[in-house]
């Protein structure tokens, strides 16, 4: 049935983005992630998306994790709705094999290993970088699957919107920025609180404690959200010899789900940054940066204190851009410190790790080559040295684009996996670390932007639960898959479509091997529909997944599911403009994680103001 789905959407795609117009726009995109240096997207060799603001608005999202759902190579598990715990699968690696960055420094929790995106409010965002395959070479630790790099609003003017919907959802932000002379400022603030839903459905006669899904208990309750949060950003420029910004982004709130040990917890994600770029010649960039990532949080039974988790990144780095004739060489070096406070004892609560890596990016003819190496070490796990090397090709005078590439990453163990008492943590582990091939190829034609990109990684002792739900090393695991984006606009109609065929198994000898690892799809999808009429636009996305597994051994199968959204977009008169979107139409139920509920029919409006600048 989903082979099906897919093959329609494809051929419904096809024919409409035949005789298209005009889709190559956004390769003049400008992106840092991909190789720590600015280039437009169209010369990045790998695969890379960017989320704008606009694209944002155009979505009505309410959370990260649905903004980034059906994104090439990306497959999403929530624990229950709005604020509830997300796991992000890029590729099929593991949810603390993605790196995510916001404004150039690193985020998540130093103690679990993976980032609370879901209390990342998509109202703060610009932007969004997606870079998909190994970038351990740049940025070390825990970039296996890719990086997700978040930069936070930078407002001119003044814009304000509010909006309310289905489980009392409401959602209410104002920013304002200027920039004066070499001076600029801004500053945006969100408020979004939702009652929700039972986050949990346990079936009728299922024993919670013996429940390998982490619920343990049946509490037939509304689970509901709050986030406050607050981003700033400051920068002066001393003409064109250096630039000077401090960004922030503040969140705290609290969420509820079930649990019998606690059932809420109340957060706070803070990430103060500093850069400073100086130019002392036109060839040369030298970069200076550094900040503190917070991830704190208090579980609570009943409003009952119940434990305290408070964690600290710090960072700091340089580097340096030489550009000559079209070649480029960059030489850089980082320094992290992960830093775990709990009322819960771990056996280490520190560790530091120093990184410095080189890159060559270079364009010769129709060819660009790339070559990056990296030296960690680690003060856990001695020194990881990696590299990678990229090709492309640029034939029919650049409509055409021909890829490949190679690389190697590794993944430090987190102090939850070693540390956590009461039997739960595994002090003998070993890090993960991944070697990649990448082949691909993109097209600009008049009426149509097309790419496919192929990968296959070998993963040596993946880190997952086992059977008896500890954590353990997987001797060899292979992610393989292939990704097709197609994207183009007829007249006043727009049409894309997003599809990812991936195979992440578990290649260990045993009683698991050659099995699924967990709740990861072989095949998602997307499909959006937009036609502009008159100054309004009116949407349709289609998201389709295929079945999963929420175990190691694939007993516990969860179905496929196709969910389809309608949106309007209206701009009115004076600067103000109306949203209206009915999300997840057919009320499909359905599961990423086994027994979280996800959202039924929604309803949801928006008022926003904007003046024209």
């Amino acid at each position: 049935m989903f082979s099906k789905l897919c093959l329609s959407a494809t051929t419904v795609a096809a024919c409409f983005l035949s005789v298209d117009a005009s889709a190559a726009d956004r390769l003049d995109e400008v992106v840092v992630t991909a190789s720590r240096t600015e280039q437009p997207i169209s010369e990045v060799i790998g695969s890379v998306t960017v989320i704008t603001r606009e694209q944002i608005e155009q979505s009505q999202v309410q959370s990260l994790q649905d903004l980034l759902r059906g994104e090439l190579g990306v497959d999403i598990a929530n624990n229950g709705g709005l604020g509830k715990q997300s796991s992000i699968f890029m590729r099929g690696a593991n949810s603390s094999q993605t790196l995510f960055l916001i404004d150039g420094v690193r985020l998540g929790s130093a103690s679990a290993g993976i980032t609370s995106f879901e209390f990342i409010p998509v109202d703060q965002i610009e932007r969004i970088e997606i870079v998909r395959g190994p970038r351990s070479s740049l940025y070390g630790s825990d970039a296996i699957g890719g990086v997700i790099q978040i930069f936070t609003r930078k407002n001119e003017g003044v814009q304000a919107s509010m909006s309310t919907g289905t489980y009392a959802t409401h959602d209410f932000n104002a920013g304002f920025g200027m920039q004066q002379d070499k001076l600029r400022f801004s500053v945006h603030g969100n408020y979004i609180e939702s009652e929700g839903f039972n986050s949990c459905n346990l079936p009728s006669g299922l024993h919670p404690e013996y429940l390998g899904c982490g619920i343990y208990t049946v509490e037939p309750d509304k689970d509901g959200f709050h986030n406050r949060s607050v981003s700033a950003s400051l920068g002066y420029a001393f003409g064109n010899f250096a630039d000077l910004e401090l960004n922030t982004l503040y969140a705290q709130g609290l969420t509820k789900y079930d649990g019998s040990f606690q059932n809420e917890t109340q957060f706070l994600n803070n990430a103060p940054n500093l850069k400073l770029r100086i130019t002392p010649v036109d060839a040369l960039n030298l970069t200076f940066s550094g900040g503190i990532t917070q991830d704190k949080s208090e579980g609570y039974k009943d409003s009952a204190f119940a434990s305290r988790f408070n964690t600290e990144k710090h960072n700091a780095g340089a580097q340096a851009d030489w550009l000559i004739n079209q070649q480029q060489l960059t030489l850089g070096t980082d320094y992290l410190k992960d830093i775990v406070d709990s009322d819960t004892s771990f056996t280490n609560t520190e560790r530091s790790n120093t990184g410095i890596y080189a890159q060559y990016l270079g364009k010769l003819g129709t060819y660009e080559l790339s070559a990056s190496t990296r030296r960690d070490d680690n003060e856990q796990f001695g020194v990881h040295t990696t590299g990678n090397l990229g090709w492309k090709w640029f034939a029919m005078e650049r409509s055409l684009t021909v890829n490949a590439g190679w690389g190697q990453a590794f993944h430090a163990p987190t102090f939850n996996d070693l540390y956590y008492p009461f039997g739960y943590g595994n002090p003998e582990l070993k890090p993960e670390r991944s070697q990649s091939y990448e082949l691909g190829a993109s097209g600009v034609f008049s009426w149509l932007n097309w790419s496919l990109q192929t990968y296959s990684t070998r993963v040596t002792d993946l880190i997952a639960y086992n059977t008896a739900f500890l954590p353990d090393n997987i001797s060899k695991a292979r992610l393989q898959g292939a990704e097709l984006s197609l994207n183009g606009r007829w007249n006043k109609l727009g049409v894309g479509l997003n599809y990812t065929a991936q195979d992440p198994r578990n290649r260990q000898t045993g009683s698991n091997y050659d099995h699924i690892l967990q709740r990861r799809t072989r095949q998602s999808g997307r499909v959006n529909l937009s036609y502009e009429l008159g100054s309004a636009q009116l949407s349709a996305n289609i998201n389709v997944a295929g079945p999963r597994f929420d175990d190691p051994a694939n007993t516990s199968r969860m179905g496929g599911y196709t969910t389809a959204d309608l949106l309007a977009n209206m701009p009115l008169a004076s600067g103000f403009a109306l949203q209206v979107k009915v999300a997840n139409l057919l009320d499909r139920q359905y599961e990423t994680a086994q027994y979280y509920n996800q959202a039924g029919r929604s309803v949801f409006v928006k008022l926003g103001y904007q003046p024209a600048k």
